[in-house]
């Protein structure tokens, strides 16, 4: 389920020996934000009507409906309905739910506020949203416009206009400018409509648009006569994106969670989305065996890695998607997800532009990559970077697998020649990280935008598994003892040694050169804020600068290769530290480590 709006007013008494209290303004706005997207296998929101007691009003009072579409009796007590204006960050304090068991099929009806006398009254609520303050208000919903949330438990939901909690049962925003909602808003509603669910309250596929029908509320309470949804009979999907919110060139990946039916039961469950908004193809096959970014083969849980082409414009994308079985049912989801601005490369640039790259498709030789992950001075004839520069803490460290999905950067300029994994094939080669994998397992798509081939560099396996992948491990310790880095690393030269014996000058057909030495710069700092402001002549540096040969040795300690970054800037022409103070850059930069 995903986000919702309600409007409330606000205020504080005491009712029923529970005190409630909230801010003294007649009207304030709360915000709400969406769980996981999971569908619903219990209580959902399938009727919410705000024009109660208006001019042209069906009924007297606002109301929200719950229902329990789910095969269970489900206990209510505790629970809350939060409500949030169109784009607020407030919800509104929660009143609990008394201690009801909602049995399948039934309905549990809620009542907000009266704008007037106007209308019919409802059927007997099975509870009345207490008054909030002494001057009378009773929480009162939008008639057009807003979010609710059905909670789990009645803490006020963070000020946030989308908050993520997982106690979170059921979202709905409707209206088409609301600022939170599962999938896609509903139409906007007015006094005389409601938000009905569909089929009575037992569709579910985490998209408000598809869920709800606007139409003449009829709301129903514990005493109407029950509509089982047989959900054991019946296909159901639900889809998410991580991030969602993601920069033209990166990853997001797409996640399908399917619920099989039961009777009888599913077999050969497909997913196919059409990625078309994004750029990608339709169909688009998810996978759920372990590859392209799913992490449990054959646990119902599809998924696809994918890249938003660069120049992709900011706004909202939505993804349909179908789901089969071989016993012909089928289902349908959405995936949204948010292009936004190009992703910003502060934090894993902040030392400096060594080379002064730009993102000026003229400057082939020196081109301005830029991931959320890391970023690149791209070198076009080459087919590698001059350099990748990337931030390490622990933020950016957790338990996801390493993706090996090695691909192509879809994101290069139009006409630019896109390396490959096969152009590395058979050269004695490895495809050797700049920014490591082992640097970025927070979430999939981090990890996973470390193996665009943009990343890449001809490495020989004695440097790559040996010193480099030494270092590699060793900054992760100092990350994991407390310590943040600034790191930067790259090659020069032309012509190094494989396993395949001789100098290699180049591979694939001459579009990739192998280089001749491969270099890294580590500035580490305890952890805290300010970085720029803490870095300090006592700061330290790590600098290395090795050849790029079988004859390195596996067993070599990286630290025989310690050298300064001024005596790398001589080797490469590249300035380091140019965001630093130049006093302090200046001592940096001759500061041969010893530790």
């Amino acid at each position: 389920m995903k986000k919702v709006l309600l409007g409330f007013a606000a205020a504080a008494m005491v009712i029923g020996g529970i005190y409630f209290s909230s801010p003294s303004e007649a009207q304030d706005n709360y915000d709400i934000s969406s769980s996981p997207e999971t569908v619903s296998q219990n209580i959902v929101i399938s009727q919410f009507y705000g024009g109660g007691g208006q001019t042209g009003a069906q009924f007297t009072h606002d109301f929200v409906e719950l229902f329990n579409r789910g095969e269970s009796p489900v206990s209510l007590a505790g629970w809350s309905v939060q409500y949030a204006s169109q784009n607020g960050t407030n919800w509104l304090p929660a009143s609990p739910l008394p201690n009801v068991s909602l049995q399948p099929g039934q309905y549990f009806l809620i009542q907000f506020a009266s704008n007037g006398a106007i209308g019919s009254p409802l059927p007997t609520p099975d509870f009345i949203a207490p008054v909030l303050d002494p001057e009378g208000f009773i929480p009162n919903l939008s008639a057009t416009t807003g979010k609710l949330a059905l909670v789990n438990n009645s803490t006020r939901l963070p000020a946030n206009p989308c908050p993520s909690e997982s106690s979170i049962i059921d979202l709905v925003g409707y209206g088409p400018n609301v600022s939170c909602f599962e999938g896609q808003p509903t139409p906007v509603l007015s006094v005389t409509t409601a938000g009905r669910r569909n089929s009575n309250g037992c569709a579910d596929t985490d998209n408000n648009l598809v869920d709800f029908s606007i139409a003449a509320p009829t709301p129903r309470n514990t005493a109407s006569p029950a509509n089982a949804c047989n959900l054991g009979g019946t296909l159901q999907a639900a889809g998410a994106a991580d991030p969602s919110n993601v920069a033209p060139g990166n990853l997001t990946l797409l996640t399908v969670t399917v619920t099989p039916a039961t009777g009888p039961p599913s077999t050969g469950i497909t997913v196919n989305g059409n990625l078309s908004n994004i750029g990608g193809s339709n169909p688009q096959i998810f996978f759920d065996d372990g590859t392209n970014g799913d992490e449990t083969a054959g646990d119902n849980i599809f998924s696809f890695i994918a890249t938003i082409p660069a120049g992709s414009q900011s706004g909202i994308r939505n993804i349909p998607i179908a789901v089969a079985d071989a016993q012909s049912r089928t289902a349908s989801t959405n995936i949204t997800l948010t292009i936004t601005a190009q992703a910003d490369p502060s934090s894993n640039m902040l030392l400096g532009n060594p080379s002064n790259a730009t993102t000026d498709v003229n400057n082939p030789t020196n081109y301005l990559l830029v991931k959320s992950q890391w970023v690149a001075s791209y070198h076009r004839d080459r087919g590698i970077p001059n350099w990748i520069s990337w931030h390490l803490d622990t933020t950016w460290l957790g338990s996801t697998n390493r993706q090996d999905d090695y691909r192509p950067d879809t994101s290069l300029p139009a006409g630019w020649y896109q390396v490959v994994p096969a152009d590395y094939s058979g050269s004695g080669f490895d495809r050797g990280h700049h920014c490591p994998s082992g640097d970025r397992t927070k979430t999939v798509a981090d990890n996973s935008a470390t193996f665009f081939m943009t990343n890449m560099m001809p490495q020989a396996p004695a440097n790559n598994q040996g010193p480099w992948a030494q270092l590699e491990e060793y900054l992760r310790s100092l990350v994991n003892s407390g310590n943040e880095i600034y790191i930067i690393a790259g090659t020069y030269g032309t012509g190094g040694t494989g396993t395949n014996g001789g100098v290699t000058n180049t591979i694939a057909a001459g579009k990739v050169t192998v280089p001749n030495r491969t270099w890294k710069i580590a500035v580490v700092l305890p952890n805290g804020s300010n970085d720029l402001d803490r870095i300090t002549k006592t700061t330290r540096v790590i600098a290395v600068d090795m050849p790029n040969s079988q004859s390195i040795g596996l067993s070599t300690p990286w630290r025989n290769f310690r050298t300064t970054a001024r005596q790398i800037e001589a080797r490469t022409g590249h300035t380091f530290f140019t965001n630093v103070r130049p006093n302090i850059r200046r001592v940096l930069k001759l500061k041969l480590d010893n530790q």
